[in-house]
């Protein structure tokens, strides 16, 4: 039976959302820090989006009257090394603790007969992907909605007329035709 690697990183000092890249061409990174070690994780720019609602929908139905954490606008720590690329995420409150538990599941390719997983794999299953699992407050969860909204807004801008993203150099518009 194979192990599974698991990042288990409790009360993290930061817990954020970075990208590498010009506009178009980013990648997306969670970054965690926890007494001084830094671990980074890729994942896709609806990913990042998803996890922002799902943050702000949490914080909505516990009703946190807590403000967010003093915003980090720091960089991502270099070098960025990606642990693994983030497929299954969820999102559990925990009431004892008045924390949030974040679970980010490896992302598992569907090459030959490995096995894909569409949810969040136990432990105890043979072969089941790294897994990443943090607790945060719900002061750093509302700092990471405040920074997240702003890193995946400064993208690509809009084209009025399609809604699709416009290049440095332009975009052909199958609207304007």
């Amino acid at each position: 039976m194979s192990h599974r690697r698991i990042y288990n990183l409790d009360e993290v000092d930061r817990f954020i959302l970075g990208t590498v890249g010009q506009p178009g061409e980013r990648e997306f990174y969670i970054q965690v820090k926890k007494a001084g070690q830094v671990f980074s994780f890729a994942l896709e720019k609806a990913q990042a989006q998803a996890l922002t609602e799902r943050f702000k929908e949490m914080l909505r139905e516990v009703k946190s009257v807590e403000g967010a954490a003093p915003r980090d606008n720091e960089p991502l720590e270099m070098p960025i090394e990606s642990e693994f690329s983030l497929g299954v995420m969820a999102l559990t409150w925990q009431i004892d603790s008045q924390m949030i538990r974040f679970e980010g599941q490896a992302i598992t390719g569907d090459q030959g007969d490995e096995i894909i997983f569409d949810e969040l794999a136990s432990d105890e299953t043979d072969g089941a992907p790294p897994i990443l699992r943090i607790r945060i407050t719900t002061s750093q969860a509302r700092s990471f909605i405040d920074r997240a909204s702003s890193v995946i807004k400064a993208g690509r801008p809009p084209c009025m007329f399609c809604g699709a993203p416009i290049n440095p150099d332009g975009h052909i518009c199958p609207r304007m035709n």
